[in-house]
């Protein structure tokens, strides 16, 4: 029986040597794949991305008239995988010497008065956008504002909503976004205080916004982006900004600027005017 059996006893030894041999050769494949995949994941996965610029511009002028204005933004954002964090702030100001009399003129007697407070702005936004794809996030927001010359004692936003790229190349970009908006707002008390004025509100807004920007060559951009804010509960309180820039590079890190922002408020505190725009050539220093 053992002369019987043995042939293929020994064949089937050879066939089971011969599975283990195949076995450990396809794992050794299989871990070689998986490892040549992860490490070009790791290759190919997006470095974090920093950026920070800050721009300064203004106007003095000292003689038959008498202010100066300055203005200033700052702009930053990181971003990891599919998240990005960007803050936004800008700050305008000014002081000049009033012509009191109102004859066009300023008279010693009013060069000797100190220069008052004639311009106070400042607006800021911090955002995290969590990216659903290459053009689409979701984006939750907070922002402070102070317009004193507008009757804005402070304004603060806390908003979410949705962000669409619709054309996103080497030269041209548009998106748009909508979301819904809490707003907390105090206004200056005139004086002497009306019996009906409201000094402070809550206001529940839908948001809109479309921004486009074009490249005309690798020295010029121009950038406009028109943001809506529309009280769902009093539809006649509608507050647009529209802001405008004109952008030549003169280096690697400095470029000239020149922009406009425009704000309206359909329904502006009582006493002040519903728009106002601010006009400024100024220099941007990229920092990152």
């Amino acid at each position: 029986p053992r002369s019987t059996l043995f042939p293929y006893t020994t064949l089937f030894r050879s066939a089971m040597l011969a599975m283990l041999m195949m076995n450990a050769a396809l794992a050794q494949d299989v871990d070689t794949v998986d490892f040549k995949e992860t490490e070009k994941a790791i290759e190919e996965a997006e470095a974090p991305e920093a950026d920070l610029s800050a721009e300064v511009g203004g106007a003095m002028t000292t003689g038959n008239t008498d202010f100066w204005t300055v203005k200033g933004t700052i702009n930053g954002g990181y971003r990891w995988e599919a998240n990005k964090m960007t803050l936004t702030a800008m700050g305008l100001t000014g002081r000049s010497r009033a012509d009191g009399d109102g004859d066009g003129i300023l008279s010693d007697p009013e060069r000797t008065v100190d220069r008052q407070l004639n311009a106070l702005k400042f607006d800021s936004n911090l955002r995290y956008d969590r990216f659903l794809g290459p053009k689409a996030s979701i984006y939750a927001m907070g922002g402070a504002y102070i317009d004193t010359f507008a009757g804005i004692e402070y304004r603060l936003t806390e908003q979410a909503g949705y962000s669409r790229s619709l054309v996103d190349n080497d030269t041209t970009k548009l998106l748009v976004e909508l979301g819904a908006a809490v707003i907390q707002e105090s206004r200056v008390i005139p004086d002497p205080r009306p019996d009906d004025f409201v000094d402070y509100e809550t206001i529940f807004a839908a948001r809109a916004l479309i921004g486009f920007s074009h490249t005309f060559n690798e020295n010029i951009n121009f950038s406009e982006t028109i943001e809506a804010y529309e009280n769902v509960l009093s539809p006649a309180d509608l507050r647009l900004i529209n802001r405008a820039a004109l952008t030549m590079q003169l280096s690697d890190n400095l470029a000239l600027k020149l922009s406009n922002d425009l704000y309206y408020d359909n329904t502006p505190v009582e006493g002040f005017r519903k728009m106002d725009q601010t006009t400024m050539l100024s220099v941007v220093a990229s920092i990152l």
